[in-house]
C-alpha cells in the first residue's frame, strides 16, 4: 500500500490519497476502526481519507496558506503525530456508561461481567460499515419519532470500544457504581433488553459519590486524568455497603385532606391526575390556597420515602438559562473572567432526583408569569415523552427521571389559562381552585368567631366582580385569631385589591369598604 498509493496519487490526486503506515494508524485511531497494512484495505481507507479531507478542507486549507494541498497537509500532520510527537495510539480510552435508566441493569452487568446499552432494534453492529449503521439508524428514527440520530449514535460508539479501554458505570450525575476494563470485543444478544454488550472485568464496585453535571447521555468519553480523580472520589457510607437512608415523615392522604379542608374524594382525584400526567397546575383567583395546597400535596408524595421537594418561583424575566442551562460568568482559578455552560435549577433538581428511590416534587409557583415555551425549551418534548432522552441546546443529553413530579400554581388574575400555550396545556393536568366557603367554615369550626357573615359578604362581593378569574379567595382569612385580625386583613389586603379591580367604578369598591361591611361580617 505504501508503494502503490503515491503512484495512484500522482496520476489522480483528487481520486487517490497517499496512505502509508502513519495515516493508517491516525485514521484507525480517529474512527475507531481497525485497518491492516494489506492492499485490500486501500479502497476503504482511501474513501475514508477523501471523506475526512472534504469534511475538514477549510481548516486544512487555512493551515496550508496556499503553499500545499490539503492532502499534503494531512500527510505531514500524520508524520508529525507518529514520528515526532510519538503519539501513543494504544492508550486506553475511558467511557462512562449508564446501565439503564436509574441503573436498572447494573446488578446483571456486575454479576455477569459485562456492560450493556439499549437501542436493540439496530441489531448486531459487529463488522458493519458506518454507512450500513446510518441506514439502520435512519430507519429506526423514522419508526420511532421520539428517537434521535445523535442518541442512536451512542450505540455505534459503544460497538467501537476496544479491549483494554476503561469503563465507569454510573447512575445519573451523582453516583459511580463501578470501574472496569473491557476484556473482549463487542457482541450482541438478540431478543433481550440492552442486547449491545461489552465483556468487562469489574475490578472496583464500591459506589462513590460524585458531582458530574455534564453526565447526561448514556455514553460519554472521560479524560484519563478525570478517571484517576474519580477513582479517588468519596466512597458511599460503609465503603459501598448498604446505605442507611433517612426517610421523610409519613403524611397520609387523610391528614392532607384534613389539613387543607378539601374533601378526601377530591384530594384523591387530584393525586390520581398528578400520577397519571406527572405534572399538574392548580389555577384560580387570588387567595384560593394554590401554593398551600401544592406544598401539602408535595409533603404527602414524599412522605415515608427518601424523596424531596423544592420550590422555584417564575417571573417575567425568568428564562431557559436559569431553568435548564446556559452560559454564566465565573471567576477562574487565576482570577480571570470565564464563561461556562452552567446547569440550571431543573437540571440540578433532576440530578439530585436520580439517586432517590422516592418521588421528588418540584413546585413552580406563579408558573404563568414566565414565557413558558422559552423557559422550558427541550423540556416541552420530555414532559410528554417521559421515557425519552433529548440533546440539549448547550450540549449533552438529558431525560427526566421517572420519579420526578412537577406541580405548578397559576394566579388567573395575572394571566388567564386561555393565554397559556396549547401545546403546554395538554402536557399538564389543570385543576381549578375556586373560593371554597366550606373550607373556610371547617377551618373556624372550633373558634368563637362565626364566619357565616363573612361568607355572605364574600359571596356578594364575588357576584359583583362577575369574573371567576378575579374572585376574592378564602386564604386571606385562614388565620387562627381571625376575629382580632379581620379588620386589618380587609383594610390592607382586600380594599386595595378592590380599588384596583374597580378602578373605573370606585363606587363599587366603596360599597365593600370595611366601614360598609363590618356590621355584616362581625354580626
Amino acid at each position: 500500500m505504501g508503494m502503490l498509493s503515491p503512484i495512484l496519487n500522482a496520476l489522480n490526486p483528487d481520486a487517490f490519497s497517499i496512505i502509508n503506515n502513519k495515516p493508517r494508524c491516525t485514521l484507525s485511531y480517529l474512527t475507531g476502526k481497525e485497518f491492516d497494512n494489506n492492499l485490500q484495505s486501500y479502497s476503504e481507507l482511501n474513501k475514508l481519507t477523501l471523506d475526512f479531507l472534504a469534511k475538514h478542507s477549510d481548516t486544512l486549507s487555512e493551515v496550508a496558506q496556499g503553499i500545499a494541498l490539503p492532502g499534503d497537509v494531512f500527510d505531514m500532520f500524520c508524520h508529525w503525530l507518529v514520528a515526532i510527537r510519538k503519539f501513543n495510539f494504544t492508550e486506553a480510552k475511558v467511557f462512562k456508561i449508564a446501565p439503564g435508566r436509574q441503573a436498572e441493569y447494573w446488578e446483571e452487568c456486575r454479576d455477569n461481567g459485562y456492560i450493556s446499552i439499549g437501542w436493540d432494534e439496530l441489531g448486531d453492529l459487529s463488522g458493519i460499515s458506518k454507512e450500513e449503521f446510518e441506514r439502520r439508524r435512519d430507519a429506526a428514527v423514522a419508526t420511532h419519532s421520539e428517537w434521535t440520530k445523535s442518541g442512536l449514535g451512542q450505540a455505534w460508539r459503544f460497538s467501537r470500544i476496544r479491549e483494554g479501554d476503561r469503563i465507569i458505570a454510573n447512575s445519573g450525575k451523582t453516583k459511580i457504581l463501578g470501574f472496569g476494563r473491557v476484556i473482549g470485543p463487542y457482541y450482541f444478544v438478540p431478543n433481550t433488553h440492552f442486547g449491545h454488550r461489552l465483556p468487562v472485568m469489574w475490578d472496583d464496585v464500591a459506589p462513590r459519590k460524585v458531582n458530574e453535571p455534564s453526565w447526561s447521555g448514556t455514553l460519554q468519553k472521560v479524560s484519563p486524568e478525570r478517571f484517576e480523580e474519580l477513582r479517588q472520589s468519596e466512597l458511599d457510607e460503609d465503603g459501598g455497603k448498604k446505605e442507611t437512608i433517612e426517610l421523610n415523615p409519613e403524611y397520609s392522604v387523610e391528614e392532607l385532606a384534613d389539613d387543607t379542608g378539601f374533601p378526601l374524594e377530591r384530594v384523591e382525584r387530584w393525586l390520581s391526575a398528578l400520577d397519571r400526567k406527572k405534572q399538574a397546575v392548580f389555577y384560580g383567583p387570588p387567595g384560593t390556597g394554590k401554593t398551600f395546597l401544592a406544598d401539602k400535596i408535595g409533603k404527602h408524595l414524599i412522605g415515608g420515602t427518601d424523596g424531596f421537594m423544592q420550590v422555584v418561583q417564575f417571573h417575567p424575566e425568568y428564562a431557559y438559562q436559569e431553568f435548564m442551562q446556559g452560559i454564566r460568568p465565573a471567576t477562574g482559578d487565576d482570577g480571570s473572567l470565564q464563561f461556562k455552560n452552567t446547569p440550571g435549577v431543573f437540571l440540578k433538581f433532576c440530578a439530585k432526583a436520580e439517586v432517590c428511590r422516592g418521588r421528588c416534587i418540584l413546585v413552580v409557583d406563579e408558573i404563568n408569569r414566565a414565557n413558558l415555551s422559552r423557559v422550558f425549551g427541550e423540556l416541552m418534548y420530555l414532559l410528554e415523552y417521559r421515557n425519552e432522552t433529548v440533546e440539549l441546546a448547550g450540549g449533552g443529553h438529558f431525560s427526566i427521571p421517572e420519579n420526578v413530579r412537577i406541580i405548578g400554581t397559576m394566579n388567573t388574575a395575572d394571566r388567564s389559562i386561555a393565554l397559556v400555550d396549547y401545546a403546554l396545556r395538554r402536557r399538564f393536568a389543570f385543576m381549578r381552585l375556586s373560593p371554597d366557603y366550606e373550607v373556610l367554615t371547617k377551618s373556624h369550626a372550633d373558634a368563637s368567631f362565626d364566619v357565616s357573615g363573612l361568607i355572605d359578604v364574600l359571596k356578594e362581593l364575588n357576584l359583583q366582580i362577575g369574573d371567576p378569574h378575579y374572585e376574592v379567595g378564602i386564604s386571606f382569612f385562614l388565620v387562627d385569631n381571625l376575629e382580632d385580625e379581620i379588620e386589618d386583613i380587609w383594610r390592607m389586603e382586600i380594599e386595595p385589591y378592590l380599588e384596583e379591580y374597580f378602578f373605573d367604578n370606585l363606587s363599587k369598591a366603596e360599597q365593600f369598604a370595611w366601614d360598609n361591611v363590618k356590621e355584616k361580617i362581625l354580626g
